[in-house]
């Protein structure tokens, strides 16, 4: 079965030109039911850009041809080439290349961010577990210190460097995101983590704040009161500086149509497709990037200042050695603080730093990038796939991405210390220092039910057990046994690439063809595969129905961005595939909700795979998105290479 013809804007009922003479009491409804008679859902003549109630979901959006697709069923030839012209000027046609890239973006960092996370737990798994057996003990005076091996030294640079990275790529993807969610409709208020900042990035932030007070605390000055001032303190002074609205770059980008001549009828429906579709929301991303950036960049010039500053002050190797030298000399003291004290202070100096060479690292990489898309790249950057979670990397991140190197420098660190762990559980149990931590015997008070690992039976602190496996079994679940560790009975597909779950590990791996994602995450990566047919399931994934009810009962919506994706698909390459039996109420619902009226629907029985239907005389490239993941484990789509998706809403 081959996709036909595109269906948007294909069938013409009226031509342009009879609608640039109308008069305008005949205007709207020619427009309804002629021009848009193969889709009057998309007509964006029912959107009231002044009304910040008025719903914009059911409209396709998300890319420059949905807007053109409104000006060619309304404008003549001439006038659609000025109003093409005039879009590109004022920067739609940039716009949506930058909202293409952020969304896309947005979901490489939601990758990196979760498998930093996993990193840095497992490096302070491993901080706890070897403190202090290899330490070497200094006698100087009256006092007693300890040297940290350079086998620990390493792991305690390593998690440093790894927050402090982590909670960059934590701020970039809440403010990315955020930017991505600004509102279609020019009347709604810019979100208030936007109007915040720059104090909304709370871990750059915090970073330089600490890095402040660990300098003014031996230095009487710091750089903490030039972040303070930058950020507006903490007074609950006014966060709204200069962001602009959506009605502001509609106004701007409608400036070019003002001294046109053209009917006001057209400038009006010109305008409300610019809403409907999208394209104000693009712009006012772009403007958000752009002025997000500034903050970015400040944050930057000061974490390298404090940077600066701290490595100017006595590091902890040079205290050790001047507090022994001193201690040679009779009489000869290293200073009114006592030596605990200063190597408390640098001990807490190099700590600081760490965590700033991670941030100014990963902050640094990513303004670069950032300001790449904010420039609008000329080729494509990212595309929304899957992360390799050992190397913060994925197939879809462009050449000189360097963020994902740090964080593989640290995992390879982890890497290299995480066998040595488990092998010293296995010969030998656990250490001494953790011994009298864990309860002999299962513990069951409430307050000790979740940190009891199920397995072995043992009481842990929250640091070693994980959704009631401690770390010892849930290893030896994983890769001995090759099954999820977290549920004894889960059904879910294994990963054997990764040793991971796909439900409970939130895992998607590309090369099973399985991907855990949201509509955004189906919207993209139908872009790029640019499938042949794509097959949808109807309850909890198209539509919010679940467990086979009518959509005509009750209160139901589509998922916007697989309307997108619906709408900006050939004509009969989009089937329905559902267990759902009401099917002529699909049908109706789908035709109030705005979905194309020759969308096929299937219905399978209780004990019928979809598989049958999906692979059924079909070639190509073949997209399958259902929320159920039993629906993907038939080993036939398994085989077929069918690209699935197991679909959850706002998970990116």
């Amino acid at each position: 079965m081959a996709g036909g013809e595109r269906s948007v804007g294909s069938i013409m009922a009226i031509d342009p030109a009879d609608l640039w003479v109308a008069a305008d009491e005949d205007f709207q409804e020619w427009v309804l039911e002629r021009a848009y008679a193969d889709n009057p859902a998309q007509c964006p003549l029912s959107a009231d850009e002044d009304d910040p109630t008025c719903s914009l979901i059911h409209f396709a959006q998300g890319s420059l041809e949905v807007v053109h697709d409104d000006l060619r069923r309304v404008l003549p030839p001439a006038q659609l080439k000025k109003a093409i012209d005039i879009l590109r000027v004022v920067g739609i046609d940039d716009a949506f290349v930058v909202r293409r890239e952020l969304v896309n973006y947005k979901k490489t960092c939601l990758n990196i961010q979760r498998c930093a996370t996993q990193l840095d737990r497992d490096l302070r798994q491993l901080v706890t577990f070897f403190k202090g057996s290899d330490d070497e003990r200094i006698d100087i005076d009256d006092e007693r210190i300890y040297v940290h091996s350079d086998r620990h030294t390493a792991l305690c640079d390593a998690l440093g460097q790894c927050k402090g990275a982590l909670g960059v790529m934590s701020d970039l993807r809440q403010f990315v995101k955020t930017v991505c969610c600004v509102s279609r409709h020019p009347a709604k208020a810019t979100p208030e983590y936007l109007a915040g900042l720059p104090r909304s990035l709370k871990h750059l932030r915090k970073y330089v704040r600490c890095a402040g007070d660990t300098v003014a605390s031996q230095r009487g000055r710091t750089a903490v009161n030039e972040v303070h001032e930058a950020d507006g303190g903490d007074d609950g002074a006014d966060f709204h500086r200069g962001e602009e609205s959506g009605a502001a770059h509609l106004a701007r980008a409608m400036d070019g149509f003002a001294n046109l001549g053209w009917p006001p009828r057209i400038v009006s429906f010109v305008r409300k497709s610019l809403v409907a579709k999208g394209a104000v929301k693009a712009l006012w991303m772009h403007s958000e990037l752009i002025r997000g950036l500034t903050h970015l960049d400040e944050y930057l010039r000061l974490l390298r200042g404090c940077v600066t500053e701290l490595e100017a002050m006595p590091n902890l190797v040079d205290v050790c050695a001047s507090a022994l030298s001193a201690s040679r000399v009779e009489g000869v003291h290293g200073g009114d603080a006592s030596i605990l004290q200063r190597v408390s202070r640098a001990c807490r100096v190099r700590k600081e730093l760490n965590q700033l060479y991670g941030a100014v690292e990963a902050l640094g990489d990513q303004t670069t990038w950032l300001r790449r898309i904010a420039d609008v790249p000329t080729e494509r950057l990212f595309v929304a796939g899957d992360a390799d979670l050992r190397a913060s990397t994925s197939m879809f991140i462009p050449s000189g991405f360097r963020v994902g190197d740090l964080f593989a420098r640290q995992r390879a660190v982890c890497d290299g210390e995480f066998p040595r762990m488990m092998r010293v559980l296995r010969d030998e149990g656990w250490p001494t220092h953790l011994l009298g931590r864990l309860g002999a015997e299962k513990r069951t008070e409430t307050n000790f039910k979740e940190t009891t690992c199920r397995v072995c039976e043992r009481g842990f602190s929250s640091l070693w057990v994980h959704r009631f496996i401690c770390v010892a079994c849930e290893l030896n679940e994983r890769f001995e046994l090759g099954r999820c560790p977290y549920r004894e009975s889960c059904a879910s597909p294994f990963c054997p690439h990764a040793n991971r779950c796909f439900v409970c590990d939130s895992w998607s791996c590309a090369e099973c063809r399985l991907i855990r994602g949201d509509g955004e995450e189906c919207l993209a990566l139908a872009e790029d595969i640019d499938p042949d047919l794509t097959y949808l399931d109807w309850d909890r994934t198209l539509c919010t129905t679940r467990s086979g009810a009518s959509p005509l009962k009750g209160t139901h919506a589509v998922d916007p961005d697989l309307l997108s994706m619906i709408c900006s698909r050939p004509k009969g390459s989009v089937h329905i595939v559902t267990r759902n039996s009401y099917r002529d109420d699909i049908k109706t619902f789908m035709a109030r909700a705005g979905l194309p009226d020759d969308i096929p629907v299937h219905t399978v029985k209780k004990h019928q795979s979809k598989a049958e239907v999906i692979l059924e005389g079909n070639e190509g490239t073949i997209l399958f998105v259902d929320d159920s993941v039993a629906e993907h484990m038939d080993e036939r789509l398994m085989r077929s290479g069918v690209f699935r998706v197991l679909f959850g809403r706002a998970l990116s």
